[in-house]
């Protein structure tokens, strides 16, 4: 298992459901009422890292943890996929972490017999209609005695895409991480009053919770606006005013990460290529627009009055000299100047 974590998406569902305050609530929400309460959920033992190969890791995250059922052991595993389309071999994916499981237990606990693996698939991409049964991916037209020789076995699926809202709103903070998982990408006005609404049920201290910032960062980062629509929006929608100043301070950092990377990577590479790292980068660490237009606008100035440029628009949207500076190259007096 490898513990690295690339991508916004594996990132916000890693840190956030490998806590278990957050999971257990998810799990009672995924799982079976009848098979949920047999889990005694004080046991319950999250797992580092990743069971996803790095050819994969792109399009989904993944969780494991053991938990005690009656005295004895079993474990669960949650696949997530990121893709805005369902991939049909996901469910292949969770057959080959419970194969490997298996075998690594087998060999190294070859006296005790195999655990039971609860498997949940956890699907928010754009495509409503997910492939749920694994004997459905073998073809048909085979005589019907063959279908013993088949493997199969059940999988709980998670589908957020067709998940009713009202049914993400039991809980605040689990309702805010998967209203933002679920419309961040394509209707960041609906994860944006979800975070609105979670800010309404907490204090001041409840509000410098990390797991707050987490889920703010992850709605930026993975939102489709660019950095203009998505300042203009923030301004639009949120009257808590604690809520907009926080949110917009966490927007223009990432903007200005996006925006110097950018114009780092176009000075440095050709158009094509740097148009290419910039993309792959700025989906990574920061708004992939503001990337996107760092590198080309460096490119074909990669100047000092380009830099003056930016950093007059940075200005506007209210940046700070000190981060606006950073994020340009530009001094503080030309800055003032502007």
């Amino acid at each position: 298992m490898s513990g690295e974590v690339h991508h916004p998406h594996d990132k916000f569902f890693k840190t956030w459901f490998s806590r278990p305050e957050n999971l257990i609530p998810f799990l009672e929400t995924a799982l079976p009422t009848d098979v949920f309460k047999h889990l005694d959920v004080s046991t319950l033992d999250i797992s580092d890292g990743t069971f996803i190969d790095e050819e994969h890791r792109e399009h989904f995250s993944d969780l494991s943890a053991s938990v005690q059922i009656k005295g004895r052991k079993a474990r669960l595993y949650i696949l997530v996929e990121h893709k805005s389309y369902a991939d049909k071999w996901a469910l292949l994916q969770i057959l080959r972490y419970m194969v490997q499981t298996w075998t690594r237990d087998a060999r190294t606990e070859a006296a005790v017999p195999l655990v039971p693996i609860i498997p949940i698939l956890f699907y928010h991409g754009e495509t409503k209609s997910i492939v749920t049964d694994f004997s459905s991916l073998f073809g048909a037209g085979y005589p019907e005695t063959l279908g013993a020789y088949r493997p199969d076995f059940q999988c709980e699926i998670f589908n957020l895409t067709t998940r009713p809202d009202s049914e993400l709103e039991e809980l605040p903070q689990l309702s805010a991480a998967l209203w933002v998982m679920k419309y961040a990408r394509t209707q960041t006005d609906l994860a944006l009053r979800a975070l609105s609404r979670l800010a309404g049920t907490m204090d001041r201290m409840a509000r410098n919770d990390p797991a707050f910032k987490e889920i703010e960062l992850y709605l930026l980062a993975s939102s489709s606006l660019t950095p203009e629509d998505l300042i203009n929006t923030i301004n639009q929608l949120l009257t808590d005013n604690w809520l907009k100043e926080d949110i917009m301070s966490t927007a223009e950092m990432l903007i200005a990460q996006g925006i110097s990377q950018g114009i780092s990577l176009g000075k440095a590479e050709g158009l094509s290529q740097g148009i290419s790292q910039g993309i792959s980068q700025g989906k990574a660490e920061g708004l992939s627009q503001g990337l996107s237009q760092g590198i080309s606008q460096g490119k074909a100035e990669g100047g000092q009055a380009e830099k003056l440029a930016i950093a007059k628009r940075l200005k506007k949207f209210g940046m700070p000299l000190a981060q606006l500076c950073q994020a340009t190259g530009i001094s503080e007096a030309e800055a003032d100047a502007l």
